[in-house]
């Protein structure tokens, strides 16, 4: 069924936000290479960016817009929203428990305080363009790096819950392993590049084995 609605829109196409992105992403060594190539294609290709539609049409969930019956606002402007409150919650908190003295505000004003950003290669486009044009806008401080990695795979293929291809946590630890290794296992494969990681159990054992017993313990 086709409609007509009215949206409201994050204007990115804005020359000011422009100059700000391609500062921000391009001039800078705060993304890595190939997400910086990936910023610039964006900035630079032929259309240029696009206005970001913020709003969607209920049934929807999330935060209604105040003063807009039966409209949302899109869940990825909210979500990224979602790290500074999580930080906000956590500070009153330590407050009511009198575990600090410091507020939220003075944390995040403060100029010794960095932001650091580390994330799946399929949300680049929320964490270079909408999230630091979102804070700057806003008169807040954008993030000082955004670290992208690839995806975990497993056996070679993409993680799957209906082709039984994933790795479950809760079941992991149900066979009594240890997350360590799993930690230890998963960060020795990062890299700096924007690169899949492959979960192989043969291959899992073997480094466990290798490296923890047989070279850490040992």
């Amino acid at each position: 069924v086709m409609k007509s609605s009215e949206h409201y829109f994050f204007r990115l196409s804005d020359s000011q936000c422009v100059d700000f992105l391609r500062k921000w992403a391009l001039n800078s060594e705060r993304l890595q290479p190939e997400v910086a190539n990936k910023a610039r294609e964006w900035l630079d290709g032929e259309s240029g960016l696009g206005d970001w539609d913020i709003s969607r049409d209920a049934p929807y969930f999330g935060i209604p817009i105040p003063d807009a019956p039966g409209k949302y606002f899109y869940v990825w402007l909210d979500a990224p929203i979602g790290y500074l409150a999580s930080l906000r919650n956590h500070f009153a908190k330590g407050q009511a428990a009198a575990q600090t003295s410091q507020t939220y505000e003075e944390f995040v004003s403060d100029p010794a305080v960095e932001q650091y950003h580390f994330i799946g290669k399929d949300i680049i486009y929320f964490h270079t363009l909408f999230w630091p044009a979102t804070l700057h806008f806003s008169g807040r401080k954008v993030p000082d790096n955004v670290f992208v990695h690839g995806f975990i795979t497993v056996s070679g293929e993409k993680m799957s819950k209906s082709r039984g291809t994933g790795i479950s946590p809760l079941r992991y630890l149900e066979l009594g392993m240890n997350p360590e290794w799993l930690r230890y296992y998963i960060a020795a494969k990062l890299n700096a590049r924007v690169e899949d990681i492959d979960f192989n159990p043969d291959d899992f054992v073997a480094r466990v084995n290798s490296d923890l017993v047989g070279k850490y313990v040992n």
